[in-house]
């Protein structure tokens, strides 16, 4: 197993530092699933920060139902088994930033050291927002038999996945 850890640790450890962008699951008020991608950064307190526009499904869906989820997934740089792909999930809490705090000042700070002068262009149009998505719970599968449980504060923690019949995955 210490094989699989090292590796689960490394591919967090490359999706964290190659960090831009998310693939957002976000619901509709009936349930609708709805899939997207959104530029992000990590805030201090370890959440996605994401800029998105009200005329956005995701945007409506997170105003009505906080409930989200991230994907991180391993660039496809070969052929291959496409099942085999590295991933890291979330689920999330979004929190909506208010544009007169101090948070939102930071963070189009940080969108603009990371993106550059776009957001400037982006940051007075009325209908975007900020959105904080706070990790719950956190699952990085880092290849056959190496799934493991991430804890959303430390993502060096973790602790290897049990399938339903109770065994390790």
């Amino acid at each position: 197993m210490s094989d699989a850890l090292a590796c689960a640790r490394e591919l967090i450890a490359t999706l964290r530092e190659q960090l831009s962008t998310i693939i957002l699951g976000t619901a509709a008020p009936d349930g609708a699933p709805e899939a997207s991608v959104a530029a992000t950064v990590l805030d201090a307190d370890g959440a996605f920060v994401i800029y998105v526009s009200g005329l956005a499904a995701h945007t409506r869906h997170l105003r009505a139902n906080p409930r989200a989820s991230v994907l991180l997934i391993e660039p496809k740089t070969t052929p291959g088994n496409p099942l085999t792909r590295r991933r890291l999930t979330f689920a999330c809490t979004a929190e909506p930033v208010a544009r007169d705090s101090t948070t939102h000042a930071e963070q189009v700070s940080a969108f603009r050291h990371k993106f550059g002068a776009t957001i400037d262009v982006m940051a007075p149009l009325p209908d975007f927002q900020f959105f904080r998505l706070l990790p719950q719970t956190g699952r990085v599968v880092a290849g056959f038999g190496a799934a493991f449980e991430v804890n959303p504060r430390d993502w060096n923690d973790l602790t290897l996945a049990v399938r339903h019949s109770g065994r390790p995955t």
